[in-house]
């Protein structure tokens, strides 16, 4: 049986989860899907609780999918998804990532939450579903657990090449910037 877990930025986040919700609540109760638990934590406020969160978890691999979704600057999917590849190696977990909705009154909000999933270099986090419509908001959100509880197959998560650290006095990196900002103008 297929284990979700679900975790917010925010509990201002929860209208927009209703329907989603209820969804894994159904599924729960048909025997599809296990939901382990609705988390709310937020990676601005609370940063080592979500990624201690991730590890206590990742340890015992209970968690097949995690659909997490916060709003204006989604940084909670993102580095979730980076720590589960890159700090703890796991390929096996997938993150669903929603972009929750500033409203019209804020709709710079929600194209920066829909920037901080989608724009992440290298992300494997399932921002949309096989139709090409991304999970936004809260039709998003219930498009996201339908897909978690539906999908026959899980994606097969490879496990990412690490960048290196580069460290370089001010002097190196004003010459390496210089040779880029060459490479730059040579190649238009």
């Amino acid at each position: 049986m297929r284990k979700i877990a679900v975790m917010i930025g925010s509990d201002s986040d929860l209208p927009q989860c209703l329907k989603g919700l209820d969804v894994l609540r159904l599924a729960e109760l048909r025997g599809l899907v296990e939901v382990l638990r609705v988390e709310t934590c937020s990676l601005h406020r609370n940063t080592e609780g979500v990624l201690d969160l991730l590890w206590r978890d990742d340890g015992q691999h209970i968690v097949d999918v995690w659909i997490i979704g916060a709003g204006m600057a989604n940084h909670l999917t993102g580095t979730c998804d980076a720590y589960l590849r890159y700090c703890l190696g796991n390929t096996t977990t997938v993150v669903v990532g929603v972009a929750f909705d500033g409203g019209l009154e804020h709709p710079e909000r929600t194209e920066a939450a829909k920037l901080s999933i989608s724009q992440v270099p290298g992300t494997q986090v399932v921002w949309h579903s096989g139709d090409g419509e991304q999970f936004v908001g809260e039709d998003g959100f219930c498009r996201a657990c339908k897909w978690a509880v539906t999908t026959p197959e899980l994606p097969t998560i490879k496990q990412p090449e690490s960048k290196e650290t580069k460290t370089r006095t001010l002097a190196e990196a004003l010459e390496a910037a210089e040779v880029a900002v060459e490479a730059a103008a040579n190649k238009s």
